[in-house]
């Protein structure tokens, strides 16, 4: 990330300003430039690097910060969605940090014109904010064609929820936003997710897959769901399921003051 040469002051060799974007990466320092690392970065627009792509054009999906930013182009071997973004940089580049041999290669590659419509079309996308509403979900299942969606871990409410300590890291959990949720419309969209522990009270969710199928319906447990299911499909209408992949993680409130 980088500030504009007017708010650097040579004399005292520093920033006299944060970066703009500093709240969406509040690990590093808001005076800092390209994370320190000007060497392999370089950060002209002053953008985050988010949406990845292989060496075709094709787009593969997110690392850990979501769709906004540069585009970050690697081999589809080595992405792996909801990745670390310091992992996207070590194994792609974006444009600006391509060599000119590089970036005439991915330039020349056929797909190139196919790449920049994907890439400026972004923004456009229901979860380019990294939230969906339900009516966006909707929509999408409607005229989305079965395609994914990206959505961001620390924008889904699961305030009902509580870390009972770091003895349960590593373990994976699938609980209904229905009771672990204060926001409806995150119930409704996702239902229930499957979050994994990690360390310092924190949690990561695998991906989910928005459709309107039921269960059992000879099992009695199932039919408040299935209800439910049936309601939503009645709404949402003739569609395609399509995979919501949600990225990033989020912190839990300890049980107990004085949980470890």
């Amino acid at each position: 990330m980088m500030q504009t040469a007017i708010c650097y002051d040579s004399d005292l060799s520093s920033w006299l300003s944060v970066d703009p974007m500093a709240d969406s990466r509040s690990w590093v320092s808001p005076y800092s430039y390209c994370q320190n690392n000007p060497m392999n970065r370089i950060d002209p627009s002053g953008a985050l690097d988010n949406p990845i792509y292989d060496l075709d054009g094709k787009f593969l999906g997110t690392d850990d910060l979501g769709l906004q930013g540069d585009a970050i182009i690697m081999k589809a071997s080595d992405f792996k969605q909801g990745m670390s973004n310091d992992d996207a940089m070590a194994k792609g580049r974006t444009l600006d940090n391509m060599s000119d041999a590089q970036a005439m290669k991915f330039a020349n590659n056929g797909n190139f014109e196919n790449f920049l419509n994907h890439y400026n079309s972004l923004s456009s996308r229901p979860d380019w904010d990294g939230y969906l509403t339900l009516s966006e979900a909707n929509d999408w299942y409607r005229n989305g064609n079965g395609q994914a969606l990206f959505t961001d871990l620390g924008k889904i409410d699961l305030s009902h929820l509580y870390s009972k300590g770091e003895k349960y890291v590593g373990e994976k959990k699938t609980i209904s936003l229905f009771r672990a949720s204060s926001s409806t419309n995150d119930a409704l969209v996702y239902g229930q997710i499957t979050l994994k522990r990690y360390p310092n009270h924190q949690v990561r969710a695998y991906s989910d897959e928005y459709n309107f199928e039921t269960h059992n319906a000879w099992n009695p447990l199932n039919w408040p769901r299935n209800i439910q299911t049936s309601i939503g499909r009645y709404y949402a209408g003739e569609g395609q399921k399509y995979d919501i992949n949600i990225y990033g993680s989020k912190t839990l409130k300890p049980l107990y003051p004085w949980t470890k």
